[in-house]
């Protein structure tokens, strides 16, 4: 695995109004909140495209409860890396994933929790 293409940011932040992906419990409300955006703060906005000199941040807010969570990104030529140890993540504080890459093409991030996959995003960087 290639040191320094997927780090671990941790940003404790509250977030409203950032939805992209939401993945249901079993009580059929939304457990975690993930999307990628353009930018690696809090007030970085979803997006689809990327420019390939931009700052990309995978996020992920926990809505139940503490979790381990993992994220991997698949790379336009087919590489594929995730996080090497899951991440803790506290109810309600949106995390950060950075994503150095700048490769052009299409990437598809995705987010485990307990080995199960909880949401896909995917995105361009031009």
């Amino acid at each position: 695995m290639k040191k320094g293409m997927l780090s671990a940011l941790a940003l404790a932040a509250l977030v409203s109004g950032l939805l992209i992906g939401v993945s249901p419990s079993t009580a059929g409300t939304p457990a975690y909140k993930h999307y990628v955006a353009c930018g690696l703060s809090r007030k970085a906005t979803p997006a689809h495209v990327c420019p390939a000199n931009s700052k990309k941040g995978a996020f992920f807010k926990s809505l139940k409860g503490e979790v381990k969570y993992t994220v991997c990104v698949k790379f336009p030529k087919a590489e594929h890396l995730c996080t090497e140890n899951p991440q803790v993540a506290e109810k309600g504080t949106l995390y950060v994933n950075k994503i150095t890459s700048t490769s052009v093409g299409r990437h598809e991030v995705t987010w485990f929790v307990k080995g199960k996959k909880v949401g896909t995003t995917v995105f361009r960087v031009k």
